[in-house]
Order: C-alpha cells, then structure tokens, then sequence
C-alpha cells in the first residue's frame, strides 16, 4: 500500500507535466499550417509564426499571403515541406472538399497520406485530435489564471479576516469613506465605460488595462483620504469587523451557484462569449475556499509565541503580518490551488460544453468536442477522448492536492 500510494503523486505529477508541455507546444503537434516549407529556394516558417502572431496578419510575402488568403496550405505544390504529425489546426474546417464525420485513422477526402485524422472528427469535420491538444492550452490558462485571481482575493480577505478579525482592524475615517466611494467609481470607469472595447476586442492586454484602471482610481481616492485624514473628524479611527463581514460575504457567494451565476452574467454582456469573461467569472466566484482556508491558518499563527515576539519589538501590524505570519501561511495554500485548479477546469468543460465562448472556442476545448455527443450519440471518437482527457487531468490535481495535504500532516 505504500508503494502505491508513492506511485500515484508521482504519476500524478507526470500528468501534469505532460499537460504543460502539451499546453506550451501545441503547436508543434497540432498545426494546419506547414512547420516548414521551401518555396522558389525560399524557406519558411509559417506554422511556427502562428506561435507568437495571429493567423490573421499578412505574411508581408505574395505567395504566403495567397496561400493564407486562398486556404491552400495543404495542397500547394511545395518545393519542401514539414507537417505536424496532426496536420489540422484547431477548430479548422475544411469546406472543399467536404469532410463530415468521418471514423478514426481516416485521411482527408483529396488530400494526401498525411492527412490523416488520426481520431477521426466531429459532426462539422474538426479534427478531434488537434481539439485535445488546444484543449490541453484551454484547461491550462483556464484553471491556472482563473485559480491565481481566485488566490489573489483569497489572500486579501482571508488575511483581513484571519488576522484583524473583529477588535484589530482600524482604519481612519478619512481613508474609510473615500475607499468605499472608490469602488463603484471605480467600477464605472474600468468596466462599465469600457464595455465596448472588452465586448469588442475581448483580449487580455484590455482586460489588463481596466486592472490597471481600477487599482489606480483606487489608490488614487485613497491618497486623498489619507491627506483628508489629518483633520480631526475624518482622522479618528473606526473598528472594522473584517471577520463578520468577510464570512458573511464568503457564505453569499458559496450559496450562488457558480455554473448558473456565470451563464446569467454571460447572459447579460452583449458580446460576452469571450474565454477571459470566463476566466474572470470564474476566478471571482472561486476565492471562497481560498478565504477560509488562510483565515483558519492565521487565526492559529497569530497567537504563536514568535508572532507576539514581533508585537512586543514594537513592529507595526502591517509588517508582522507580511514578513511573519503570512508567509507560513502560504505553505498550504498550495493544497486549495491544486484542487481549486481541477474544478475550475471542470467548471471550464461545463460551460463550453453548453456553448459559452461561441465560435472561438468551438472545437478548441475538451468541453465543446464533448458536446457532440447532444447530435451524434454513436460517434464515441467524439466523446471518449475529451471525456477521459478531463477525468485523468481532474485526478491528478486531486492527486497532487491529497499528496500536499499528506505531507503537511506529516
């Protein structure tokens, strides 16, 4: 029994791996475009470039961009060329000639050897085999972007809560009231006023920009609270009951259920369908668990010997906190990502396998190829694959996350 269980993070952490590396070099293995051709002595890399430019800007050379403009990748007489052993892209299809669902190991109809579908395709004629290996990039910027958001909240309330808890938070009364007036303008301005561009552009450098517009409108009203606090009225200090507040905010949001929550948000936003909607959505509403767990884990640090050490040397609060208590803090924290990162990748699957993401994601995740199953119960080559693609990834995380807990009893 020993060495079983010895075995099972070890191959847990083997899944994951192989994971990544599938996530970060998709494109090596999944590509309808040439990883390398010669044409008239020149050679080309087009199949890489896809890596770090979108498909959709010109070569800036005539034969590539008639190729591109024309879809003749595959059948262009080239003077040399290299496919990827899936020589399809995700979600691609293929008009002319037709390709319907077709069994695995079959090669494109009038098409060469090489293309050949190696786990067959769907109802639309999408490869299944190169939507498992975007799936891989899919589940990975998913659990992993969503579950650091979720990380980030977590740290912050379940530092206040554990922490200060009811008697030690103080804040000026200046600092108080500008901060609460911040948010909503806040709000307005990063979110509301650029609803246009998110629904519009809908990339992560514009999502990233409206951060950025919050945490400085906040900070912004909270340097003038803080100069407003040196008059007496605003400068007297207010006891913040940071634990009942925060506890009672993680009780609302764990009693909102998170797959209809982000479906009626989604809802709401007229060109919603966008992966980072989803990733921020689901980030938001997982930051609960992560709340409690650093919470329970400061309100025992907080009354260790070493922590009132640091109090009785005079250091300020702020300081005990950061440099002392939060960091052992951390340490189990790992034990939540893991399995916060597993369900974040099943609740991804949800949502695709309901449509959410539209056509940018169709064909692209684990979750879309499995809803094929809705028009073509018998095209198992459609289900199975996703289906056990997610369950071994969702083991291994819970595998890690039980392995982590394990060694931390210990």
């Amino acid at each position: 029994m020993a060495e079983t269980d010895h075995n099972r993070p070890t191959s847990a952490y083997f899944t994951i791996g192989f994971l990544l590396f599938l996530a970060l070099a998709g494109n090596f293995f999944a590509n309808g475009k040439p990883l390398y051709c010669r044409i008239a002595g020149e050679t080309f890399w087009p199949g890489l470039r896809s890596m770090w430019q979108s498909p959709d800007i010109p070569f800036e050379h005539p034969v590539l961009d008639s190729i591109r403009v024309y879809n003749l990748w595959k059948t262009f007489p080239y003077d040399k060329v290299v496919f990827a052993p899936i020589a399809f892209s995700p979600g691609e299809i293929i008009r002319k000639p037709a390709a319907d669902l077709v069994h695995p190991g079959t090669i494109h109809p009038g098409l060469p050897d090489r293309f050949r579908h190696w786990l067959g395709t769907d109802a639309r004629g999408r490869d299944v085999a190169a939507g498992l290996v975007s799936g891989a990039r899919v589940a990975v910027l998913t659990g992993v972007t969503a579950m650091a958001m979720a990380m980030g909240i977590g740290l912050f309330l379940g530092a206040l809560s554990g922490f200060w808890g009811d008697e030690r938070l103080r804040i000026r009364r200046g600092r108080l009231w500008m901060t609460l007036l911040a948010l909503p303008v806040a709000w307005y301005y990063a979110f509301i006023a650029r609803q246009y561009i998110l629904s519009t552009e809908g990339t992560p450098a514009e999502f990233l920009k409206s951060l950025a517009v919050f945490a400085g409108i906040v900070m912004l009203f909270n340097l003038f609270g803080a100069l407003l606090s040196r008059f007496p009225f605003w400068g007297r200090e207010v006891k913040i009951a940071a634990d009942l507040i925060i506890m009672r905010l993680a009780e609302l949001f764990n009693s909102i259920p998170r797959l209809i929550f982000i479906i009626v948000v989604a809802a709401m936003m007229p060109k919603g369908q966008s992966i980072w909607l989803m990733i921020a959505l689901i980030g938001a509403m997982s930051w609960t668990s992560v709340a409690r767990f650093v919470r329970a884990e400061l309100l025992r640090i907080r009354e260790l010997d070493y922590i009132s050490a640091a109090r009785g040397l005079g250091f300020p609060e702020m300081r005990v906190l950061w440099r002392h208590a939060l960091p052992n803090a951390l340490r189990s924290t790992m034990i939540i990502f893991a399995i916060g990162v597993g369900e974040a990748i099943l609740l991804e699957a949800a949502l695709s396998f309901l449509g959410f993401g539209g056509e940018d994601l169709r064909g692209k995740s684990w979750g879309s190829l499995f809803s094929g199953a809705r028009s073509n119960p018998m095209a198992w080559w459609v289900t199975i694959p996703p289906g056990v693609a997610i369950c071994i990834t969702v083991l291994a995380l819970n595998s890690i996350g039980e392995a982590l807990s394990n060694k931390r009893k210990d």
